[in-house]
C-alpha cells in the first residue's frame, strides 16, 4: 500500500504554495538537532534522509563530507534539495519514492527523519519500520524529529503530526535502535487546531 491519497494531495499543495524552501511550513535553517555530533565523529559515511523536504540536512551532510541520499515522494522538494546542493558547489543522490513502499539498496550510517514519521497514516507505521530498519547499517545512527505527547491525555491535533510519548518512540523502534540522547523544545502561540502549543522531541537512536 502507498502512500494514501490524501496525504499526497496534502503536501502537493504545500509544495505548489512555496517557490522557496524557506516558505515550507517545515522549513528549518539549522540542521536537525545531534547530526552535527555524528558528522564530528566520523570525516565521511553514508546518510539517508528520509522525507528530505526542502533539503536542510542533506545539503549540511554534504558539505560535511557525508554522501548523501534524499529522498521524497514530493518532486518539488528534491528539486528544492538538489538546488540548494547545486548553489554550494555539492551533490546529493536524489530519489523520487514513498519510504514504505521503496526497497533500499544500501546500508547507510546514518538515518534522518526530520518529521515523516508523524506525518504518516498510522496503517503504514510496520512498513516504514521495516524499511528503516533495512536501511540502517550496523553500528549506525537513526536521527528523528517527531512531536512529543508531553502528558497522556495531551490532545492529539486536529490536523497535522502525531504526537506520541517518549516511550512510545523507544518502544516502536525497540530492540534493534537504543535511544543515545533525547531534548525537545516547546512552542506556544501554535493555531488552535494543534492544541495552542506543542513540544518538538529530537531522539537520537543507535542500532545495536
Amino acid at each position: 500500500p502507498g502512500m494514501s491519497t490524501h496525504e499526497k494531495k496534502t503536501f502537493d499543495k504545500v509544495y505548489s504554495y512555496a517557490d522557496h524552501y524557506s516558505k515550507l511550513p517545515w522549513a528549518h535553517d539549522h540542521p536537525s538537532r545531534f547530526i552535527d555530533e555524528i558528522a564530528a565523529t566520523r570525516p565521511s559515511g553514508k546518510v539517508l534522509d528520509i522525507g528530505c523536504g526542502g533539503g536542510t540536512d542533506s545539503v549540511y551532510m554534504a558539505a560535511q563530507g557525508w554522501e548523501v541520499t534524499a529522498l521524497d515522494f514530493i518532486p518539488k522538494a528534491l528539486e528544492m534539495t538538489s538546488q540548494r546542493a547545486a548553489e554550494q558547489g555539492l551533490t546529493v543522490a536524489t530519489i523520487e519514492a514513498d519510504v514504505t513502499t521503496w526497497e533500499p539498496t544500501a546500508e547507510f550510517d546514518l538515518v534522518l527523519d526530520h518529521g515523516l514519521l508523524h506525518n504518516t497514516d498510522p496503517m503504514r507505521y510496520p512498513a516504514y519500520r521495516e524499511r528503516v530498519m533495512q536501511s540502517i547499517a550496523p553500528g549506525g545512527n537513526f536521527v528523528i524529529l517527531h512531536w512529543l505527547q508531553r502528558t497522556p491525555d495531551e490532545m492529539q491535533s486536529e490536523f497535522g503530526p502525531t504526537r506520541a510519548s517518549r516511550k512510545a518512540i523507544n518502544d516502536f523502534f525497540a530492540p534493534e535502535l537504543q535511544e543515545q540522547k533525547f531534548e525537545f523544545e516547546e512552542y506556544d502561540g501554535m493555531p488552535e487546531s494543534v492544541g495552542g502549543s506543542m513540544a518538538q522531541a529530537y531522539y537520537w537512536f543507535k542500532r545495536i
